[in-house]
């Protein structure tokens, strides 16, 4: 008990100084720092409620992307088959340009 009074003691006389030594009256003080306490709480809340938003977006685009997968599949499946179609074709038509250039 005795340590806590001298603690307590000591932080107030601390305070005094601090008080005295910046010339700041004490009922400005604490009314600062009630409100910077109140603001670094409400900061805190936006952070973490911004941080909440972001993980349920990020469980989202996973979920969509998971569903995209397939379609991407495909989409290179068709472009393949396509190329392989269209290859001789491109291939004539290279040799034709070649014979025309010449």
């Amino acid at each position: 008990m005795k340590n806590i009074l001298k603690i307590m003691g000591i932080s107030a006389a601390g305070l005094a100084t601090y008080l005295y030594v910046n010339k700041k009256d004490p009922k400005t003080f604490f009314k600062n720092l009630s409100t910077d306490t109140k603001e670094s709480f409400e900061r805190s809340k936006r952070v973490n409620d911004s941080r909440k938003a972001l993980q349920k977006n990020v469980q989202k685009l996973q979920q969509e992307l998971k569903k995209s997968t397939p379609v991407i599949e495909q989409l290179q499946k068709d472009i393949n088959d396509f190329q392989f179609k269209i290859s001789p074709r491109i291939d004539m038509i290279k040799d034709r340009m070649n014979h025309l250039q010449k």
